[in-house]
């Protein structure tokens, strides 16, 4: 990994957290729905915009597309309405920990299985050693 990708992302993981705590306090002010609906609102606005300035692609393929390949969007918006309702009452850090635990060990699953590739990548003693030591880690962040 070059030093360019290792920056940015250093700075969506950044963005992440922000964006749960943005997004919990949002809850709070206008609910749960409603404040998933303004943030996927404002990211449609922009990406709209840089759509149109960078001209890539193109945006009517979607129609020739398998129906699994536009379910993106909705387990988005499943992800932001739960750190909607969630950061609120356990904190941006235990939303983000387990996150990222279920992320991890999801996408280790997914690439032993070569599932979106189709090139397995083996989950190894390293990695086990890694997701135990994150459950570990979970245990130890909610321990009294």
């Amino acid at each position: 990994m070059n030093f360019t990708t290792f920056i940015m992302l250093a700075i969506a993981g950044i963005a992440v957290a922000f964006q749960a705590g943005v997004n919990g306090a949002l809850g709070k002010q206008i609910g749960t729905i409603e404040a998933a609906f303004t943030s996927f609102f404002t990211g449609t606005i922009v990406l709209f915009i840089t759509l149109l300035i960078m001209r890539k692609g193109d945006i009517f393929f979607w129609k020739e597309l398998p129906w699994w390949q536009l379910t993106g969007g909705l387990l988005g918006a499943f992800y932001v309405m739960t750190s909607v309702l969630l950061v609120p009452k356990i904190g941006i850090g235990s939303v983000l920990l387990i996150l990222i635990i279920a992320q991890l060990s999801t996408s280790a699953l997914i690439d032993h299985f070569g599932v979106f590739t189709g090139v397995p990548i083996q989950i190894g003693w390293r990695k086990l050693c890694a997701m135990v030591l994150m459950f570990l880690a979970l245990y130890l962040f909610y321990k009294k």
